[in-house]
């Protein structure tokens, strides 16, 4: 990504501060939640961005670990390699709403 670590910490400060996150509470309480919810409202919430560009890791029992974005070389939304890309849109999902 770069060579020097304070440009590294930088872009990603400007690519994390871009971000919106939607209401995972709000979500974590839609019936029939799947994978595939998560990444839309994710998408919904980011202009510029689309379902197919945010992996969605779960859990062995379901429960959301980590979203993952992916990126082009120019820091814009891409779609997610199959490694990346994690669960498949209709798999079930849960959001832990304890923390």
């Amino acid at each position: 990504m770069t060579r020097r670590p304070a440009t590294y910490f930088k872009v990603t400060r400007i690519l994390y501060d871009g971000l919106r996150w939607p209401d995972f509470v709000r979500i974590s309480r839609e019936d029939d939640l799947t994978a595939g919810t998560i990444r839309t409202r994710f998408a919904d919430a980011n202009p510029g961005w689309f379902s197919e560009a945010v992996g969605v890791h779960l859990d062995r029992k379901g429960w959301l670990e980590e979203l993952r974005l992916c990126y082009d070389r120019r820091f814009m939304p891409e779609a997610c390699d199959p490694r990346r890309y994690g669960a498949k849109d209709k798999q079930a999902a849960k959001i832990w709403r304890g923390l």
